[in-house]
């Protein structure tokens, strides 16, 4: 990752090769001059990659920070019944299925464990394949 600090010193030589430009003496040969010339166009193409990478890198910054605002919001949008995740009810409640843990704590994702195959006292969870026991399950809100 390139960070602002190289498309700094970038910028840096830039400058300086500009000034340096000012201060050939027109006396100096047309080589020299075009070599001054050809330098600041490098020194110049370096900083607008150096600025592109920045500014990529920002990018994804920004989507991992929006990704954890969303996170964050959604967790507080349950509530903890027996150790496990549920959604919350419109009275505070848990209401539904409780979300896997392992899931959750792994990944950060948050899937409704379905209630126990029939004939069988596990819920199973459609992501990881974790095995629970029977779990409480609450009536869901009235919409």
């Amino acid at each position: 990752m390139v960070d602002f600090i190289t498309a700094f010193a970038t910028a840096g030589q830039a400058i300086k090769l500009v000034q340096d430009l000012r201060g050939i003496d027109k006396a100096v040969d047309a080589a020299e001059y075009k070599n001054k010339i050809a330098d600041l166009t490098g020194a110049l193409a370096d900083l607008k990659f150096a600025l592109i990478e920045a500014k990529d890198d920002l990018a994804i910054k920004d989507a991992e920070i929006d990704r954890l605002k969303k996170q964050l919001q959604r967790r507080a949008e349950l509530v903890e019944h027996n150790g496990y995740s549920y959604d919350k009810g419109k009275d505070g409640q848990p209401k539904g299925t409780p979300h896997c843990p392992v899931c959750e704590k792994k990944n950060g994702l948050l899937f409704h464990l379905p209630p126990p195959a029939h004939g069988t006292s596990t819920s199973t969870c459609p992501n990881c394949k974790a095995l629970y026991p029977r779990l409480d399950r609450f009536p869901f809100d009235e919409e």
